[in-house]
């Protein structure tokens, strides 16, 4: 019950990497990704702000819209049945496939 960027702080994957360039939603504020801009209390979003948030949301939902297919076909709720070595492969062959259905 805690929020993915939690895991992943704890998990060490952002030790080692620049993740300066990586895209995460307004719970990722403070790992040093590019998310969002929050509005302030005092004013409204800036038209400019709004326009980046436009623009980082749309290239976000591809991915959310991906993981969301993947958790419905249940691949990610069941054991792996093949040999651990092919994992990658298969399953950046899935993430194709399922970019190429998107686009």
């Amino acid at each position: 019950s805690r929020h993915d960027s939690h895991c992943l702080r704890e998990s060490g994957m952002l030790d080692d990497r620049d993740v300066t360039a990586w895209m995460g939603d307004k719970g990722y504020v403070g790992t040093g990704m590019l998310t969002p801009i929050r509005k302030p209390k005092h004013r409204d979003l800036l038209d400019w702000e709004k326009d980046f948030n436009h623009h980082h949301n749309k290239k976000r939902v591809i991915v959310e819209h991906a993981i969301a297919n993947l958790k419905t076909w249940r691949i990610l709720h069941t054991d792996y049945r093949r040999p651990i070595d092919t994992f990658a492969t298969t399953i950046s062959a899935v993430l194709g496939l399922q970019f190429y259905r998107q686009a």
